[in-house]
């Protein structure tokens, strides 16, 4: 019988117009937000590449851990699609894509943790309909960061390099939000075996999903190893990752008019076991909010679907037989 492990981390108006506007104030800070008479933030970051397994290896267990030696360069790119639902006489549907291109580069690697110096090389917003003054994002094009993971990939520090070490402490907590939403889930702190699982609880804000209110969220995300299979001369590791996202039982949030607030996603995930990387990732989110618009006693119902694909563009070793 399937296993499975449990890991916790302590649980710690709006105006009818249609725009996404990104704020890069002087401390760089950045703020995405769809607001169209709801203040509904549109920022959705997501998941992966998909690959025909070829031999499926016997039951057994297997290490999941990030691997690298100093130097080594991995390229993810990803894009995410949202379409938001809202109701006809506050505009109707709206869509948004965003695209994101990072690099990252081993830095330093021990028993313990892996540390990285990661650029920033792409980040693009497109809405539908367009609203106007969308602002220039090249000011953050080609920034760059420290990023130390633990060999399960949490996240152990994270810090500007460079001039943009000046930068705000909310971009780097957008930044954070990204590398979190690439689709890549926590790793077992031991070897698994296919039907095995593991979870993770911690507390999330509802802007790490996107949406610019007030609110304090309980994400778990369960983890199963569906399968281990012979990809391209490697080993791949397939994961499947469901996630929930509820309200927290202890609010501290204002809530910005939201009355309730939950979602879910699923995910599949890639992980080459034999170099210890991440390969890329699939998937799809729903999001359900009720709403009192700013000024009124009405509630209104809100809706968002989302679609994620994060990839493995290429690497230091150029391993095309398991990216493509």
């Amino acid at each position: 019988m399937a296993q499975k492990r449990t890991l916790e981390r302590p649980v710690r108006s709006p105006e009818l117009v249609r725009s996404l506007f990104l704020d890069y104030g002087p401390d760089m800070s950045c703020c995405s937000v769809f607001r169209r008479g709801l203040g509904v933030r549109v920022f959705a970051v997501g998941l992966a590449l998909l690959a025909h397994p070829g031999g499926t290896y016997a039951q057994q267990s297997v290490r999941l851990e990030l691997g690298g030696a100093q130097g080594d360069w991995l390229r993810y790119s990803h894009r995410s699609d949202l379409l938001v639902h809202l109701p006809e006489d506050l505009g109707g549907p709206a869509t948004s894509r965003t695209t994101i291109r990072l690099l990252n580069v081993v830095d330093a690697a021990s028993i313990d943790a892996i540390a990285y110096l990661t650029t920033l090389e792409e980040v693009a917003f497109e809405v539908r309909p367009a609203p106007p003054g969308l602002p220039d994002l090249s000011g953050i094009q080609g920034l760059q960061f420290h990023h130390t993971a633990s060999r399960a990939g949490r996240t152990l520090s994270l810090r500007f390099a460079g001039q943009s070490s000046e930068a705000g402490p909310v971009l780097l907590e957008q930044l954070e939000n990204w590398l979190s939403q690439l689709g890549f889930p926590p790793l077992p702190a031991e070897a698994v075996s296919v039907g095995e699982e593991w979870s993770e609880t911690r507390p999330i804000p509802a802007l790490a999903l996107g949406l610019a209110v007030d609110v304090d969220l309980v994400q778990t995300r369960t983890v199963r190893l569906s399968e281990v299979s012979s990809v391209g001369g490697s080993s791949v590791a397939f994961l499947s990752v469901t996630t929930l996202w509820e309200p927290s039982p202890e609010p501290s949030g204002t809530g910005g008019g939201v009355v309730s607030l939950r979602g879910s996603a699923e995910q599949m995930v890639r992980f080459d076991t034999r170099r210890g990387r991440f390969l890329g990732s699939t998937g799809t989110s729903e999001l359900e909010m009720v709403l009192t618009p700013e000024g009124t006693a009405q509630y209104v119902a809100v809706s968002a679907t989302g679609r994620q694909i994060t990839g493995l563009a290429a690497s230091s070793d150029s391993s095309a037989d398991l990216r493509e």
